[in-house]
């Protein structure tokens, strides 16, 4: 990945619940890969992921964690987790 990697939105509405049991609103493992070969085909695999919330006031845009420094998937059951 470079500095001159074309940047790409993800649209996530955040802010829906408080416990994961409150989203109804969610995409499955297998259609989230499928949209994302896509995009890897669109855009090409070093485009760079930037997560656009749709907010108007504050900022409106955030990352998904580097794969060095978090799991990007998590079980929301682990009593041992704490994820703010």
């Amino acid at each position: 990945m470079t500095d001159t990697a074309a940047r790409v939105l993800m649209s996530i509405s955040d802010n829906q619940g408080y416990a994961p049991d409150q989203i109804n609103s969610t995409i499955s493992l297998g259609d989230l890969l499928e949209q994302v070969e896509q995009a890897v085909k669109v855009f090409g695999e070093d485009a760079l992921v930037v997560l656009a919330n749709g907010q108007r006031y504050g900022a409106g845009y955030g990352a998904i964690p580097s794969l060095a420094c978090e799991d990007l998937f998590v079980d929301p059951n682990d009593e041992g987790d704490d994820y703010y």
